[in-house]
């Protein structure tokens, strides 16, 4: 399109048309809160509002009424990621270079700030303490059914809100293990032409996604940790109390030489997973995740992880508490590169890329567009010193992991 047509209207519609269909990871997720930021009566909601999260009860049996507390459970959505794209062009350049700005301007700087957004969403994928896969293998459709198993287990609802986001090895790898099941025609078409899983597999609807980063495990080799003598970890889970960390003190780490990165997944001994309405145990052993890089002292470690160890209680998420001399199980093995994809529900995580100032009144050339929960400006200016028309793209959002019992993480060996 000649650039005498380009508006900033025209270029800002354009961009977020271009946004929403590349940032396909924040597509999925859920996108319901952004209004939450909008100005009540002319005034400011800040950056960060707190989402409140439904309550949970025990069940009562027999006639006798027996009250119970509601404890809240909350996460808080931050605006803190400004992305966007920053142009510049003489006078010239733009009136006699420039053949299409769609394609050879608005294209490479859109896929930028999809990057940027789908790169903060994917980057919460180490949070997710439930993990399928191993270190030493190549993923395979019986991970997929795996990540669903755990999925249901939560009580994610069934349908179209589950998404299986795969980096491009574990669409090859899911592809090549699927090729001998039987699938409909049109799914095997999908595979040999298109080169992807499928639209839907496995209760998934399946997207490929570039931007997830690879990750490396921690240094615990030639290690048996176990709980310390005289500590129980866990909260009984009085009074339906929630908390959605655990401190796991630990010893048996090798001395000096052991360190668990945030993302690591470990298990206890003969602490398991729970259903979360019944709290019977699902005869799996519970995972945890560490939520920050940690060194030992002596081979002790203290690991702060996520969630937390409830052993009772509404929030029951554990079959037992934590009692010294438990084995602590690493999930992976030391100091190993892993490619990671997720399985999800949408509401495991909440998004919001809102609405930036309105500064039409300064800038000529200013625009913003809205569109499905998806937010972005484009404002260009004339620098007359030096005949350029710099010009900018600006995205504003935040993301968080509100429901990590709604995902599961995928790991496997690269290739």
């Amino acid at each position: 399109m000649a650039n005498t047509l380009v508006t900033a209207s025209w270029v800002a519609r354009k961009a977020l048309v271009m946004l929403h269909a590349k940032a396909n990871a924040a597509a999925r997720v859920n996108r319901d809160y952004q209004g939450l930021f909008q100005p009540i009566e002319g005034v400011p909601r800040g950056t960060t509002i707190t989402v409140r999260l439904p309550f949970r009860y025990t069940l009562r049996t027999g006639p006798t009424m027996v009250a119970q507390n509601s404890v809240q459970r909350t996460a808080s959505l931050v605006l803190n990621n400004q992305n966007g794209v920053d142009i510049n062009f003489s006078s010239i350049e733009r009136a006699m270079d420039l053949g299409s700005f769609e394609e050879q301007v608005l294209e490479p700087a859109l896929a930028q700030v999809a990057s940027g957004i789908d790169g903060n969403i994917t980057a919460l994928v180490t949070q997710i303490p439930k993990q399928v896969g191993t270190s030493s293998t190549s993923v395979t459709f019986s991970n997929i059914l795996n990540a669903r198993r755990f999925l249901s287990e939560a009580l994610a609802p069934e349908g179209s809100a589950r998404t299986l986001v795969v980096c491009p090895q574990h669409n090859y790898e899911f592809v090549l293990d699927n090729k001998a099941l039987y699938n409909p025609e049109v799914q095997i078409s999908d595979q040999w032409i298109e080169g992807i899983i499928a639209s839907k597999t496995a209760g998934f609807m399946t997207v490929e996604n570039t931007r997830i980063a690879t990750y490396t495990t921690g240094t615990f080799a030639t290690s048996t940790p176990v709980i310390k003598t005289g500590v129980t970890v866990g909260n009984a889970g009085t009074g339906n109390a929630f908390v959605s960390t655990v401190t796991v003190s630990t010893t048996g780490w090798a001395n000096s030489a052991s360190t668990l990165n945030a993302g690591d997944v470990f298990t206890i001994a003969n602490v398991y997973d729970v259903d979360p309405e019944t709290g019977n145990s699902l005869g799996r052993l519970k995972q945890f995740t560490v939520t920050a890089q940690i060194s030992d002292t002596s081979g002790e470690i203290d690991i702060v992880a996520s969630p937390g160890l409830i052993y009772g209680g509404a929030y029951k998420n554990c079959s037992t508490s934590g009692g010294a001399g438990s084995v602590i199980t690493m999930a992976t093995t030391s100091n190993t590169l892993l490619k990671q994809s997720w399985a999800m529900h949408r509401d495991a995580i909440l998004f919001a890329c809102v609405p930036m100032l309105d500064v039409s009144n300064t800038v000529k050339m200013c625009a913003a567009e809205s569109y499905d929960g998806f937010n972005i400006r484009f404002i260009q200016v004339y620098d007359a010193n030096n005949d350029l028309l710099p010009g900018r793209l600006d995205t504003l959002s935040g993301e968080i992991l509100a429901y990590p019992e709604l995902a599961a993480k995928i790991v496997g060996l690269p290739s």
